[in-house]
């Protein structure tokens, strides 16, 4: 089964911070020394975060696009049965200045944390 590159990285990425969760319990379980893990598991954490955040904007930008292309070929087959090109072109326009915005906010960086 074929995964997209998305999926791939957020469930690497997750398997990675359990691998080291599911270690650093064992250490603490077996009494070994935990030290490192106080820098591993944050950091092995932010970046499954971070792949999480990214997966979520991108789908959210695919899925604007689907929903605007959509509107698109409706209004296209309306027009084709509807002689009132003016209205048609106006919200094509306005389509257009949304898919624009949308595609502006998903491509703004996000904040992972609030500072």
């Amino acid at each position: 089964m074929k995964h997209e590159f998305k999926k791939k990285v957020v469930f690497n990425t997750g398997l990675i911070f359990c691998i080291t969760c599911l270690v650093a319990l064992i250490f603490s379980w077996n009494e070994k020394p935990t030290d490192v893990f106080t820098y591993i598991i944050p950091t092995a954490g932010g970046i499954f975060g971070a792949a999480v955040i990214w997966y979520l904007k991108a789908v959210q930008l695919e899925n604007g696009i689907k929903i605007q292309l959509g509107m698109i070929k409706e209004l296209v087959d309306l027009g084709e049965e509807n002689p009132a090109e003016e209205i048609k072109e106006r919200t094509i326009q306005k389509m257009k200045d949304k898919t624009e915005a949308l595609i502006d906010e998903a491509l703004e960086p996000t904040d992972i944390q609030n500072y």
